[in-house]
């Protein structure tokens, strides 16, 4: 018997439609008999398939009788198996930030959370959106490496489009704007610059709510979470003392240097 778990069928289920699959209708005695299985336990794997629209139940000659639907009927069910397991895994990751929020109210130990690749990592940014909170990060350039420019963009839209606050410390580089101050005022981000070669460890650090982010980007493509109150309140003293040490300097106001081009972002 072919395996159709991934429909969402059982063994028994699904031994009983490539039966029905066999000739033109059954009665559900002489299928019963087939499949090995007691009569009532044959409607009611019938009335399961008839449920998955993989089956059809009708009179014939004064008798109830089944036969088997399209097996294509088999890929919409797998779809939406998937679809309703997806939904159930994203309620269930709004559901463990909640707890993980209560636990951490009465315990000290820090919750660590682990990401691995592109795709894994993406889930960081936007866990970033789902907590709510003003961000404030250390910028780094080999995410653009990493990602691409666009794609890169499109993940730091995320916080904007959900009118979250952002700080950031910024190395200065090439693609840095002339009218950088409009179009951070327009994405809700203050920046401080950092000279271009002040910090060029393809790492981003941030914190955002009672959470502190690391992603390391490149060969690596790992990142982590960790929610700690004190760990994040921790990080977001440093980030200020960085952020008011850096604009003390005599020649931040030259800062960026390598700008070049005006934004074309709308």
């Amino acid at each position: 018997m072919i395996d159709l778990s991934a429909a969402g069928l059982t063994a028994k289920e699904a031994k009983c439609y490539q039966f029905l699959l066999r000739q033109p209708d059954w009665l559900p005695a002489e299928l019963a008999k087939e499949i090995d299985e007691s009569r009532s336990n044959c409607y009611k794997l019938l009335d399961k398939l008839v449920s998955f629209k993989l089956a059809e139940k009708f009179d014939k000659n004064k008798k109830l009788r089944y036969r088997a639907t399209n097996p294509a009927q088999l890929i919409q069910l797998a779809h939406d198996k998937k679809a309703a397991q997806q939904a159930s895994e994203d309620e269930l990751e709004l559901n463990v930030n909640a707890l993980v929020g209560e636990y951490l109210k009465t315990q000290e130990q820090a919750g660590v959370r682990f990401f691995q690749g592109k795709e894994d990592l993406k889930n960081i940014y936007a866990d970033q959106v789902a907590t709510q909170k003003p961000i404030y990060f250390v910028h780094s350039l080999s995410g653009i490496d990493f990602y691409g420019y666009d794609h890169m963009h499109d993940l730091r839209m995320l916080a904007v489009n959900a009118k979250i606050p952002r700080k950031s410390l910024t190395p200065d580089t090439e693609q840095a704007t002339i009218d950088w101050q409009e179009t951070d005022d327009k994405f809700l981000l203050k920046r401080t610059w950092l000279d271009h070669e002040d910090y060029t460890a393809p790492v981003e650090w941030g914190t955002y709510g009672d959470k502190v982010y690391i992603i390391s980007f490149g060969s690596e493509a790992s990142g982590l979470i960790i929610e700690s109150k004190q760990i994040a309140e921790s990080f977001k003293q440093i980030f200020k003392l960085l952020e008011r040490g850096q604009r003390l300097k005599p020649d931040y106001g030259d800062l960026p240097k390598l700008a070049r081009k005006k934004a074309t972002v709308a």
